[in-house]
């Protein structure tokens, strides 16, 4: 964000202005991610042994993948007890949602990606397999749901093959929808910076590290795109440290927890998702720690 503009339309024209390359961009990425998710998803998916003791790994994998479908499919294994518990958690921690793709479509945060991805994956991978030890491979204990909610509609649609044209339409639709989230998640962004003091909240906040963190997973809870968004925005801008960051995306786990409540036992659902709010906080406390001493 470079527009020291002041004025509506300069705070509009500078982030569109910021924004705009991000959408062939993320055409382009959302095109490869199409195209894999209908010709090689299934094969993944069924080499994976997600049902085994490998579950939390497998989870893990699904999750790093850039679907907020990815999280609904092992959510429906879960609650027609196929996975454990502890590999559904693991899919959650791992998913970012449109997180990726948006920094990806930036052009200048490879390094930061590839650290974020490895970051979330070792927690997703070790959350899930301990919480598999302390519940013993538990797994889903209410009614079983074959569960046939919008979202497991379409993963469903998403896991089987269609031709080009459906690939790009669905390709376009998706990128200029994510484009609409960060334009506005910009826009916002922008008009506080320049029309306040932000900048030193971002600064002086930093220095009460366990409340951003806290308050960014307790963000990241919002099960919708533009959570993610706002969030790999933030941090992208300085507005976010790394643990921070973290947290939020971890606890993002696109539309597999409106799955969990609507389809599964509202109570289990509430405890595991709490769960998961409570080890994103405390895995990014960790990395906010091990940061101060690695400086």
């Amino acid at each position: 964000m470079h527009s020291h503009d002041n004025s509506i339309w300069g705070i509009i024209s500078g982030s569109v202005t910021d924004t705009l390359l991000m959408l062939p961009v993320l055409f382009i990425l959302y095109f490869i991610l199409e195209y894999f998710s209908h010709k090689k998803q299934l094969d993944l998916i069924a080499g994976l042994k997600i049902s085994t003791t490998m579950g939390p790994l497998a989870g893990s994998i699904l999750g790093l993948i850039p679907q907020c479908g990815m999280s609904v499919f092992v959510t429906s294994l879960y609650l027609s007890g196929r996975v454990t518990t502890g590999t559904l958690l693991a899919t959650y921690l791992a998913t970012s949602d449109e997180a990726i793709p948006v920094m990806l479509a930036h052009g200048n945060q490879g390094g930061e990606i590839l650290y974020l991805i490895l970051l979330k994956f070792i927690i997703a991978v070790i959350s899930g397999y301990a919480l598999d030890i302390i519940l013993k491979r538990r797994m889903y204990t209410g009614k079983h749901s074959n569960v046939q909610s919008s979202h497991v509609v379409e993963i469903d649609h998403e896991l089987h093959s269609v031709n080009y044209r459906e690939i790009i339409l669905h390709s376009l639709k998706r990128a200029f929808r994510i484009y609409g989230w960060v334009l506005l998640v910009t826009l916002v962004i922008s008009a506080v910076m320049n029309l306040t003091h932000a900048e030193h909240f971002f600064e002086n906040v930093k220095d009460y590290g366990i409340w951003q963190i806290t308050g960014a997973a307790v963000f990241g809870l919002i099960p919708n795109c533009a959570a993610s968004i706002a969030i790999a925005e933030l941090y992208i801008h300085s507005g976010l440290t790394l643990g921070a960051a973290v947290a939020g995306l971890s606890t993002g786990a696109g539309y597999g927890p409106i799955v969990l409540l609507k389809d599964g036992e509202v109570s289990k659902a509430v405890k595991l998702l709490l769960i998961s709010l409570l080890i994103s906080v405390i895995w990014g406390i960790l990395i906010e720690y091990l940061a101060v001493l690695l400086k």
